[in-house]
């Protein structure tokens, strides 16, 4: 057996065996590396998970903070609204009539006070004589009031916002009715209590209610579950809990059963108020990660509890991933320093054969790795040059013209994309069969099916049949305008109309013969199109009786000058050559007074495929 492992080893080359060796010893380095490092590595991905899940905590906590500090601006710009003021600093003398008749009003102003904060659930303004707002939406009695201690809250404030949250509605209102009930909606809110002494400032004079008559107390309420979505499913670690504690302990708000609202947040947590960062700790016997976050105003904590045997887990499945790309690396080097040593001791004219070979393939961009000395070092560099200047060569005389002939090709071909114009179109043509004119409707159909030929996608070939419908509409088009100037007629071969031919070749010169062909005639103008089959070619024949061109001007057109032959007519001429290059012919017989004759002459091609597959 030993034999037979040699003989397959000797059977090896050279440069397998030290891939091989390499391999193997990459292997068992990199095995010892990752027990050495996998402590290590698994502190700093527990650091950095902890810093993630801080950046998360912080996060929520200040979009927490933008969520009261919208509320608190809304309650500060209420209390210096001149109408408000209008309204309670005559509350001594009002009567039940005028709360009744200003209820409604101040309800619906506060209503549009807070429309912009969308998580708020319903607010009132708190009097002894009168309750304004939605106070139906909670139920709530004006004795509950007076008993909650809510209203001292806001007088122990003086007038500044003051919120509260982590207690249960119903029993802090002494609603037997509502702590009858397992759950309610607005069970545990949060709430913004403030004294509103409502002042405002006309042209320099202060006014203000006076002391010693009563303030209204303004009450704001927010759902505890709309401050839940705020951090809910934020974290995405398995058994990750989340919530609110205020200053005094209670939670406000958390997405665990474990953690009910009003309860008291454990001391593990509680302790880190008015901090911010990260620490483990142990609850009933389990280890977290806990990132906490301090709100200052109002003094609440924002906190998350992530399992750390979740933690761990994702921690060595990363870390797992982490060897896979690690040892992958490691062989991947290790191949790549078995071909670099092989490389050094195999003979260099291997070497040279292999480079020859790339070379006779079309491969000029690999440049031959050069021995550090040797008789072949000056035989390497000099086949290197030849190899770089035969490159250069054929970018120089072949590449960079063919990018150029490729670049003017599309240049040439793109076409304005009508989609608005060739529906405008429709609609008029509509509102033209409305009205009876059926001959404005068809030059419209005319148009807009010129349109739509131009709105197809192919940028190659087209059936001839499709190009010649083109010419024809265009021609409808030309026989409206110049009323009687001129008659066309075409002569196709059937065999002609799937054969194929590049978009938009005949219209320019239609539009040259007419334009400038029947410049000066009235009448008596007549243009001919001719599509015939000419061995392997398709020969196009365009040609008028009109006033014709002297010597000098058709050698200028078959030039391509566009002062004489259109912008068009000479892109169309260039556009052909670059497709067809020199399979492509054309000639023009004219004389002054004798009309033109323009004869192209292009390769006959058909589709080979079902040419249903070409239909739009």
């Amino acid at each position: 057996m030993q034999t037979g492992i040699k003989e397959k080893l000797q059977s090896m080359s050279f440069q397998l065996r030290i891939a091989l060796l390499l391999m193997a010893f990459t292997m068992l380095s990199s095995l010892t590396v990752w027990h050495v490092m996998a402590g290590q590595y698994k502190k700093e991905m527990i650091a950095g998970a902890s810093e993630a899940v801080h950046s998360v905590v912080s996060a929520n906590n200040e979009v927490l903070h933008m969520t009261l500090k919208q509320v608190e601006d809304g309650a500060q710009m209420m209390l210096n609204d001149k109408e408000y003021y209008d309204f309670f600093s005559g509350l001594p003398e009002a009567q039940v009539s005028d709360y009744m008749s200003y209820s409604r009003l101040i309800g619906t102003a506060m209503v549009r006070q807070f429309s912009i904060q969308t998580k708020v659930y319903t607010t009132w303004l708190w009097t002894s004589r009168w309750m304004f707002g939605n106070s139906r939406s909670m139920s709530v009695s004006g004795e509950g009031i007076l008993h909650s201690g809510l209203l001292e809250l806001a007088e122990k404030a003086g007038g500044n916002s003051c919120w509260l949250g982590g207690y249960d509605f119903g029993q802090v209102m002494g609603s037997s009715w509502l702590q009858e009930k397992s759950f309610y909606d607005y069970q545990y809110p949060i709430t913004l209590i403030r004294q509103m002494r409502f002042q405002y400032s006309d042209f320099g004079a202060y006014h203000v209610l006076p002391q010693g008559e009563e303030w209204p107390v303004l009450f704001v309420f927010i759902l505890e579950e709309d401050i839940r979505e705020i951090y809910e499913n934020s974290v995405s670690y398995v058994g990750s809990i989340c919530g609110i504690t205020d200053e005094n302990g209670k939670i406000i708000s958390s997405d665990s059963e474990n953690f009910p609202p009003a309860g008291q947040t454990p001391e593990e947590i509680f302790s880190h108020m008015g901090k911010s960062g990260y620490a483990q700790c142990s609850l009933e016997g389990r280890e977290y990660l806990l990132c906490f976050d301090s709100l200052k105003d109002p003094g609440w904590l924002s906190w998350a509890l992530v399992p750390m045997d979740t933690l761990v887990k994702d921690t060595m499945e990363q870390m797992e991933r982490m060897q896979l790309l690690f040892l992958f690396l490691f062989l991947l080097l290790s191949a790549l320093a078995a071909w670099v040593v092989s490389g050094t001791v195999t003979k260099p004219v291997s070497v040279l054969a292999a480079a020859a070979e790339r070379v006779s393939t079309g491969n000029f961009s690999v440049v031959t790795p050069v021995p550090t000395g040797g008789d072949f070092r000056l035989l390497t560099e000099s086949f290197n040059h030849m190899v770089r200047e035969i490159d250069k060569l054929i970018r120089e005389n072949y590449l960079i013209k063919l990018e150029q002939k490729e670049a003017q090709l599309t240049a040439l071909s793109m076409q304005i994309n009508p989609h608005f114009l060739y529906n405008t179109l429709n609609t008029i043509n509509m509102l033209a069969l409305q009205n009876g004119d059926e001959e404005t409707s068809d030059l419209i159909v005319s148009l807009s099916e010129m349109l739509q030929y131009t709105l197809k996608k192919e940028n190659g070939k087209i059936w001839l049949k499709e190009e010649l419908g083109w010419a024809s509409n265009y021609l409808h088009i030309m026989e409206k305008r110049y009323d009687g100037r001129f008659l066309a007629d075409m002569e196709v071969q059937e065999e002609l109309v799937d054969c194929l031919v590049p978009r938009f070749f005949l219209q320019p010169l239609v539009e040259n013969a007419i334009l400038h062909g029947f410049r000066n005639m009235k009448s008596g103008g007549h243009l001919r199109i001719v599509a015939e089959k000419k061995g392997n070619q398709l020969h196009i024949l365009v040609e008028d009786n009109g006033r014709g061109m002297d010597e000098k001007t058709r050698r200028a057109y078959l030039a391509g000058m566009p002062e004489q032959s259109g912008i068009g007519v000479s892109n169309v001429h260039e556009r052909l050559k670059l497709i067809y290059g020199e399979t492509y012919e054309r000639r023009v017989i004219s004389a002054p007074g004798k009309g033109c004759c323009i004869h192209l002459y292009l390769p006959f091609e058909k589709e080979k495929t079902d040419c249903r597959d070409m239909m739009p």
